[in-house]
Order: C-alpha cells, then structure tokens, then sequence
C-alpha cells in the first residue's frame, strides 16, 4: 500500500503505543504521536512526537488548553488518518478537529468504570462521541467488546486486533546470567516474578504477604518486584512490610525495567504473577507466554479467553493463602512447567504475533481510506470489501 501520513494521539511514553508506531515507520509510513505523556527523545525511531502538554495554570485548565492544541495541530497536520490510543482526555479534542476519519484502540481504564473511567460528569459522553464517530472501534478481547457495546450504536464497527508481542525479542533461552549477577540472584533460586505497575491497584502486598507461606513449601523461593509507574507512598509501604515479614534478603525491588531487559526477566522467572483488581488482556501475559513464564492470574472472566486453569497457567484468589497455595503448585512439577511453556509459546505465535496483527490494523487501514477519502469505512472481510460511508456500517466486523 502507499505510506500514509498517520496520527496517534496517546502516551507516547509507553512502551504499548511506540511499539505500534515504530511498527508503521519499518513499514514506511509517516507517523506523528501527539501526547501530553512525552517518551525521552533518545528512544522514538522514526516517528515524530508533538507534545501537547500544558505546564501552567490548573490541570483542569491545562487540560483544555491540550484539547484545544490537538484540534490545532490536527487541522495543520491533515493526516489520512487518525488512530486514537486510549479514549479519554487528550483524545476528545478529535471531536473539535474532524480532519480525518479515525480509529479508537481502547486500553481499558479508559471505559472500565472499575478502573477509574467516567468518575467526572462529562467523560462518558464525551468517550461516547468519540467512539461513534470512529469509522472503527478496536478492542484486545472479547470481554472489552461485551463491555464497549453499550457506548457505541448501531453502525459502530469493531474488530478485535491484539496489542502483539514481538516474538522474536520475546523468546526462551536467552542468557540471564547478567541478571543474576546484577541483583545477587544465585542459580538455584526460584524466581517469582511481578511484572505489573507498583500501584495498590495490583495487589503486590498480597504477593508479598503470600511468599512466607510459599517459602515453607519452596525454600528457594525468590520474589522480583518491577516498579514501573510507582505510587511511592504505596512502595515504602511495601519495603516496610517485607522488613516486618523478615524476608528482605528473599525480595528484589528492581525499579523500572527497561522494555529490552523484559524478555530478560520473564525467562528468569519460573512464573510471572499478575493479581490486579480488574484488567483488560494485558501485553504482559502474552509476553510472559511468548517466554516460557508461567502465568499465575487473579481469577478474573477476561484471562480465561486465554488461559486455561491447570493447562497454560494458574487462577487464583488475591489473599495471602490462596495466593501462596497456587504460586506453591506452579512451583512444584517442573515437567508440568515445561509443557505449559510449550503449549503457551505456541498461543503467542499463533494468536498473539505483533506481525500479525499489526499487518491486519495495516489492512483496515488500506481498507478504510481504498480510494474514498475521508469518512469513509470498510463492511466485510478486510481485503474483500467495497468502502462505503461510515454511516452505512454494520453493527458489528470483529
């Protein structure tokens, strides 16, 4: 297909939402991010960021002046299309633009109501709009489309297209050692790992709490703790409490990991333990599977689209002896370990393939703009549709 000019409104300093955009830059498109969440200038490769963000006055205040910016700059850019990633905030100044049709990715926290979306009177109808007057709604999982349905209409269209994991980055068998060197992990340890933020929305003093009881069982047990995005006052907490427990020299706080060092640890660790109050299906778990770690899960209805309990993971209750008896057991039959790393590569390359869901995002976005211009969307099978307008959609193309 011929490049395009692409914006992407959302945090440019996540990892999920540059990992899309260098993917259309390999592929040689002209992509610019407009954020008010910036990435450090060394790491874009090949696309242009704008920041939007406003540093004066109230954040109420400043967050109109971003809303304001981005319609600005949308009109100056004219791309041929607008992806919007996360739909809440900055993303609802497309609503004063209309320079282009556009696509929605939704994240999650952005229309999950237990995750924090639609706490100010005004945001469920501005999402609102914003999704309905998207020619297409993407979602990562069944159990998001179920619950975007009602914030859309009748000619709202969706498709389910993944966050993908690079599976050649993320693979088993890579050499740990610089890790265990780094952070005194010796050989014969067994590595729980967190890999989620350290916020009290993932339960990590639950995880902590649990290890004891683990160690009763598990002697060599070791827990590895990320910090990304921290609540610091929720991290001393958690330092305090593994004084108090008495298991300090059996925990590693290891900060913020860089996206490179992730494949590192997730073929570390024997299991990767993710017990969040609610989640969408995060990029994590497909990482986790993509290395071999097996994924210990909070008993949520999304993960089981993917996992299946006793076969490619463990679901477990968020309380200390539950938590303890499930991270027991998937620490126990290492030849069990080592079938469900298998079964679970093997998902990640089948279902979860960056290449390959980012080539279909590729073809809707041929499919949407073939010859029509704005406003127009696809109504059957990528590659085998006429365009029409977005008004004349079928409910639903997942």
């Amino acid at each position: 297909m011929k490049p395009l000019r692409l914006a992407y409104i959302g945090p440019a300093h996540s990892v999920t939402t540059r990992r899309w955009a260098e993917w259309f830059v390999r592929r040689g498109h002209e992509v610019t991010i407009l954020t008010v969440e910036p990435t450090d200038a060394s790491l874009p490769v090949g696309f242009r960021q704008i920041d939007l963000s406003s540093v004066s006055g109230p954040r109420k205040l400043g967050r109109l002046f971003s809303v304001a910016k981005l319609a600005l700059q949308l009109r100056r850019l004219r791309p041929d299309l607008i992806h919007i990633h996360y739909a809440r905030g900055l993303a609802w100044g497309q609503l004063l633009a209309g320079v282009a049709p556009s696509v929605v990715t939704l994240w999650g926290s952005d229309v999950l109501e237990e995750q924090g979306a639609f706490k100010e009177w005004y945001s469920r109808p501005l999402t609102k709009a914003l999704l309905r007057k998207a020619c297409l709604v993407t979602v990562h999982s069944a159990f998001m489309e179920v619950r975007v349905q009602p914030l859309l209409d009748r000619s709202s269209v969706t498709a389910r297209i993944g966050w993908g994991v690079d599976v050649a980055r993320f693979r088993p068998g890579l050499d740990v050692t610089p890790l265990r060197d780094r952070w005194q992990i010796p050989e014969d340890r067994r590595v729980l790992f967190s890999p989620r933020s350290a916020q009290p929305f993932y339960n990590l003093d639950r995880i902590i709490q649990a290890l004891p009881l683990v160690r009763r069982r598990v002697p060599r047990a070791l827990l590895v703790l990320a910090e990304s995005l921290p609540d610091r006052a929720y991290v001393e907490r958690l330092r305090r409490l593994v004084d108090d427990l008495g298991v300090r020299e059996q925990v590693r706080f290891v900060g913020a990991i860089p996206y490179r060092d992730m494949p590192l640890w997730l073929n570390l660790a024997e299991v990767s333990v993710m017990v969040p109050q609610s989640d969408g299906m995060p990029n994590s778990l497909w990482e986790a599977m993509a290395c071999g770690a097996i994924p210990l899960l909070n008993r949520l209805p999304q993960y089981a689209e993917l996992i299946r309990d006793g076969e490619h993971g463990y679901f477990t209750d968020p309380e200390p002896e539950p938590l303890a008896e499930a991270l027991a057991r998937a620490l126990a039959d290492p030849a069990e370990r080592e079938r469900m790393a298998r079964r679970n590569r093997a998902v990640a390359l089948e279902s979860g393939n960056q290449d390959r869901e980012m080539a279909r995002m590729e073809g809707w976005y041929a499919t949407l703009l073939a010859g029509r211009g704005a406003g127009w969307a696809p109504t059957g099978n990528v590659g085998e549709r006429d365009a029409v307008p977005c008004a004349e959609l079928p409910e639903s193309s997942t």
